[in-house]
Order: structure tokens, then C-alpha cells, then sequence
């Protein structure tokens, strides 16, 4: 099911700069964004498979165009995509909607860059039963260090992972501990990423 959804598009050229009228890029900085949940947001690109270079809010994905298909992590408030148009020259900027799910876009250019791009997505929040699944996203064999603290701080879990693939997903076991809201922050090397999670019933 497609949710509803507003999307601009706006192409700037070389010689004409039009600006983007009643949007503004998200105010929230990138500690505050990190702070926030991700969603999927699946794209649909009429454009030939391979690797594209996204700017979400001005950070980067590499994302993988197949059948006309990827899928991308965007934070849940509204935000700016921005790429490169197919000719090369043109940039494009998009809004997408808070309640967007999936997006039409131009044509965009193929990029050679292969960068996993580290990411985790909470595969349902609240939490039920009380297993946080956390679908993470970064280079293959990599340890990335995953701590569950409660709201005051405390640490409840603290495991130094072993990543094989590019997107694996991990399970935590946090029913033993009280209901409410959890952080659960995800950290290799200069990459951190902490996640509000509400543990429910």
C-alpha cells in the first residue's frame, strides 16, 4: 500500500537557478537526526540498474537501483533527497513527506561509488514481546558495538557484534527489563547512531 504523499521536484540548470519555494531543509542537525528513527522509503526510477548517490538532508547513501526499484533509509519527519540528474549537470532536489513510503523520481546518474553507508532501522517500534530487531546496515565484516541503555542512562545491554553481510538483521532481548523508553545506540569506529525505542507490551 502507497501512502499519500506530496513530492516536489525541483531541477536546477546551469544557466537558470530556481529556488525551492515554501520548503526549507530540515532544521534538525545531525546529532538530533541520528537521535530520531529511520523508515524504508522504497524508490522507483525509471533509469538502468547500478548504484546511485543520494543526499538525505545532506547526508550520503549509495543506493542500488535494480528493476527499476531501491530502497533507501530516510528519517521519519520530512526531508530533502537530492541527486544528480541523468545529463550529468542537472541537480534535483525532492521533498518527501512525513508519511511518504515510496517515491517516483527522474532519471538519475550512475555513480561508481560503492560505499555501504552504516545505518540501522528498527524493524517495529513499539516494541513487542520484548525483542528490539534492528535491521543494520555497513560494511561487511565489520564489529560495530550495540548498547541498550534505559532513559536515565543506565547501561542494560552491551554486545560487540559480528557483521557478515551488508544488512543483517540482529535481535535483542530486553523483556526482562522495565516498560518504557529505551536508547539503543549502534557505534564502529567514527560512525554512531542512537535510536529511541519504546518498549511495549
Amino acid at each position: 500500500m502507497i501512502i499519500k504523499r506530496r513530492n516536489f521536484i525541483q531541477i536546477t540548470t546551469l544557466s537558470l537557478a530556481t529556488a525551492m519555494s515554501g520548503f526549507t531543509p530540515s532544521p534538525f542537525s545531525k546529532q538530533a537526526v541520528d537521535a530520531i528513527n529511520t523508515k524504508a522509503l522504497t524508490i522507483n526510477m525509471s533509469a538502468d540498474d547500478g548504484n546511485y548517490a543520494f543526499l538525505v538532508d545532506g547526508q550520503k547513501q549509495i543506493i542500488r537501483i535494480s528493476n527499476h526499484t531501491g530502497s533507501m533509509n530516510v528519517p521519519e519527519h520530512a526531508c530533502i533527497l537530492e541527486y544528480t540528474a541523468a545529463d550529468g549537470k542537472n541537480k534535483i532536489s525532492v521533498y518527501i513527506d512525513q508519511g511518504t513510503s515510496q517515491s517516483f523520481l527522474l532519471p538519475g546518474m550512475r555513480t561508481d561509488e560503492t560505499e555501504v553507508v552504516w545505518n540501522t532501522v528498527l524493524l517495529g517500534n513499539p516494541v513487542r514481546g520484548g525483542k528490539i530487531l534492528a535491521a543494520i546496515t555497513g560494511p561487511n565484516n565489520t564489529h560495530p558495538v550495540v548498547e541498550i541503555t534505559d532513559i536515565q542512562g543506565r547501561t542494560l545491554i552491551k554486545e560487540r557484534l559480528t557483521k557478515t553481510k551488508t544488512e543483517e538483521e540482529f535481535e535483542f532481548d530486553v523483556q526482562r527489563y522495565a516498560k518504557g523508553v529505551l536508547l539503543m545506540k549502534i557505534s564502529y569506529e567514527n560512525f554512531s547512531q542512537t535510536l529511541k525505542v519504546v518498549h511495549g507490551n
